[in-house]
């Protein structure tokens, strides 16, 4: 699972940028709740539909804050990574956007694969035509020593690791060059077929096979640590120059067939990559657009300070909408009982900490659910913490009936309840937020031990499963990994997160929760969304073991020359694919 920095949460899909607790977005659209599809085409054919009005040419520049570890395809699991190789590099399936929602579609693939009739194994055949950067053609083996690469322990550190958990044999597999030669997790019978054999059901593999790590390495080629520095492409551009940690540099893929590709464009020349710049700078320039500026983007969270203009007359140069990322007040209730998590959950001062962290509107959105809205079987439900009392992400708290709560379970002034959590002492925004949190926390009767320690401590403290906190551990949140709910509730819910030494929602190991999110795995794709919705409402009326707060929203802050940019659901970022430039 990746760290996502900006919001200091482990999640699926870590959101690229630092900002103190803040996460980016608006609601250019009105207010109206884009759709991440689960939509599946087999059937989706290249070229990709022109956009009406787009011109050729120009380098679109992307500066932003937060700088990728590396370039490595097998090492990926950041949204902002995601979007870059989604210029360069081609996987087995991929996603197109139809009237504001995400459709899954064959990218490399013929179509989404074919299942056995027992669901263990998977086949998917390749076009033919495809080719590198370099004229060479893509075989089947390249996707197999891909897939084999994101287990290397070293290569692939950061990347997912639903492979481990569903590919036969996977759970001890060192990859390639560490691993058993003779490892058959995935192979390939000829030049066009690719085989994936599992252990369980994994319906929604076809999503899967949109990552990174399924975009084809020619063994031959492979550089090991070094391959990351001009990994082949696919895709309708080419690493042209890269420096790491500070840009990329991208340019035309001669060797791209459109005709094959059912989802990219290439208006721009080439893309430019900044990394490490200013927030505050960067917006400032490119809502002046004077110079290059005028075709920039940035995918940052809008700065407070710049709020008035993108509200008025600077409002065609901003764009917002949902991200993947739900942010919980996550309980440890091997610690914590019920009845006092749900006093907490009424004593929560949900609308105080937004405003004590400089959050607006702008980057997020109430929630009341484990599963964000474009997520298709969510349940629009509201559970209560107590009679009258919603937890819908809203409000300050009632500390009167929070403090009754604990008398009728037992505490008071002469026996209160700790709680005790780590926060960050080195970051003035997170301190004045723990300010307000520790005083209504105390005032509903609460003992509060705060423990303060930097950044970088707490990150690694919150993340021990036998931590001395009862209540704010990792994960802050969680970033769906495809637009369904099995790469939310089993990672954050279920037993095997624990089992490999990870921390979950609420801390906590239940047969009954296993059984379920083992009964809804079985069930086709289309048949598991209401039953994820189902769980997710069960979850917090019967445990409670995350107190719902907010959905993430993604932001765009672009030049006057820079078109058709929009927020993409899954992501919360922009899809490049789909910007033109004016000249």
């Amino acid at each position: 699972m990746g760290a996502a920095a900006s919001l200091g949460f482990v999640a699926a899909c870590g959101a690229p940028a630092a900002n103190n607790g803040t996460s980016g977005g608006a609601n250019g659209n009105g207010g109206k709740v884009d759709t991440a599809g689960a939509a599946l085409d087999p059937n989706a054919k290249g070229p990709a539909p022109e956009i009406p009005g787009a011109k050729k040419g120009g380098i679109l520049t992307v500066p932003y804050t937060s700088t990728p570890a590396n370039m490595d395809p097998s090492d990926q699991f950041y949204q902002d990574t995601a979007v870059i190789f989604s210029l360069t590099h081609r996987a087995l399936t991929t996603y197109v956007s139809r009237d504001g929602k995400q459709v899954l579609v064959p990218d490399l693939a013929t179509d989404l694969g074919k299942a056995s009739s027992d669901g263990l194994t998977w086949t998917f055949t390749l076009k033919d035509g495809i080719k590198y950067e370099d004229g060479t053609p893509v075989k089947a083996a390249d996707i197999v020593f891909a897939a084999k690469r994101s287990f290397d322990p070293d290569l692939a550190a950061n990347g997912p690791t639903y492979q481990r958990e569903f590919f036969k044999g996977g759970a001890d597999y060192q990859g390639p060059y560490k691993g058993d030669k003779n490892w058959k997790g995935v192979e390939a019978p000829d030049d066009k077929t690719v085989v994936f054999h599992l252990e369980k059901r994994f319906e929604t593999l076809p999503y899967f096979v949109s990552f990174n790590q399924f975009t084809p390495i020619p063994e031959a080629k492979d550089k090991k640590a070094d391959y990351q520095l001009h990994p082949l492409a696919t895709g309708p551009y080419m690493f042209d120059k890269y420096t790491p940690g500070t840009e990329l540099v991208l340019k035309r893929n001669p060797n791209w067939d459109p005709a094959t590709d059912p989802a990219r464009h290439n208006y721009p020349d080439g893309f430019h990559f900044k990394w490490g710049v200013d927030t505050i700078k960067t917006q400032t320039a490119i809502l002046a657009s004077n110079g290059d500026d005028a075709t920039s983007l940035n995918w940052d969270p809008i700065d407070s300070s710049l709020i008035p203009q993108i509200e008025g007359e600077k409002k065609a140069q901003f764009e917002e909408g949902p991200s993947s990322c739900v942010l919980m007040v996550n309980l440890d209730a091997t610690k914590i009982p019920l009845p006092i998590r749900k006093a907490i959950a009424v004593a929560w001062p949900f609308d105080s900490i937004h405003k004590a962290g400089g959050e607006t509107t702008h980057s997020f959105s109430p929630a009341s659910t484990i599963i964000p809205p474009q997520i298709p079987g969510h349940l629009d439900y509201t559970a209560e913490a107590a009679p009258g009392v919603k937890m819908n992400g809203q409000g300050d708290g009632n500390p009167e009936m929070a403090k009754k709560m604990l008398a009728d379970a037992g505490y008071g002034a002469s026996k209160p309840f700790e709680l005790t959590y780590y926060y960050t002492n080195d970051d003035d925004t997170a301190q004045k937020v723990n300010q307000v949190r520790k005083q209504a926390l105390e005032k509903a009767g609460f003992k509060v031990t705060d423990l303060g320690v930097p950044n970088k401590e707490r990150r690694k403290l919150i993340g021990k499963p036998n931590g001395k906190y009862n209540m704010l551990q990792s994960p802050r949140g969680w970033c769906f990994d495809w637009p369904s709910a099995d790469s939310i509730i089993p990672p954050t819910f279920g037993t095997i997160a624990l089992s490999q030494g990870g921390t979950t929602f609420g801390n906590f190991s239940d047969a009954k929760i296993d059984a379920e999110i083992k009964r809804i795995q079985q069930l086709s794709i289309t048949d598991q969304g209401p039953e994820w919705g189902k769980m997710d409402k069960w979850l917090t009326e019967t445990y409670l073991l995350a107190i719902p707060d907010n959905n993430d929203k993604g932001n765009s802050v672009f030049g006057t020359k820079v078109h058709n940019v929009h927020n993409n659901p899954n992501k919360g970022m922009p899809d490049l694919n789909d910007v033109w430039l004016d000249q």
